[in-house]
């Protein structure tokens, strides 16, 4: 019995200190399947009709055709979702409601790469490790939450993108990095 309790103790230890490395942001498609305001959750139906189960995060922000807030996301509401992969929850931190000037878009997590002053562009390898480069024309780059410049941004710095394709042609709308 004594190295059962040891052993579950141990398990227990893992899984506390091991939980916040674990976490890793990812992001999912979908359309919204409802939302429970009491318990800060909404479910999302994916493209295979699966449905996944979020916690809204305390700073969640909801851009809903370029408007952000906290709370304006309704069922049926197209979207794609940043959120923390965790032991026991998925928390979602950014929602992109693809509708109006944000129908077309999507979002993409990765790092930045490159930035080059000369050409006026940006690389950021996505978590597939796939490099996009794109001028930065008529982005918007954002700071924990606050408008920046593009030479505030450090290599390396953990960046959620919105893209928009139109065609063939890819776009960057918005940079957004997260420093801690």
């Amino acid at each position: 019995m004594k190295v059962f309790t040891q052993s579950l103790c141990a398990m227990a230890a893992f899984v506390l200190l091991a939980g916040p490395t674990v976490a890793a942001e990812a992001v999912a498609a979908g359309k919204v399947k409802g939302v429970n305001a009491e318990r800060k959750e909404f479910v999302l139906t994916d493209s295979e009709g699966k449905d996944w189960t979020f916690k809204l995060g305390d700073t969640v922000v909801i851009n809903r055709g370029g408007k952000e807030s906290q709370s304006d996301l309704n069922a049926g509401d197209p979207v794609n979702v940043c959120y923390d992969k965790g032991l026991l929850t998925w928390t979602a931190h950014y929602i992109l409601v693809q509708q109006g000037d944000t129908k077309d878009c999507r979002l993409v997590n990765g790092t930045v790469k490159n930035y080059d002053a000369g050409k006026k562009q940006v690389t950021f390898t996505d978590h597939k490790d796939k490099d996009w480069t794109f001028p930065m024309a008529k982005a918007k780059v954002r700071l924990n939450k606050e408008d920046s410049k593009i030479e505030e941004i450090k290599i390396g710095d953990s960046a959620l993108a919105i893209v928009e394709k139109l065609d063939e042609v890819t776009t960057l709308k918005c940079l957004m990095i997260d420093r801690k």
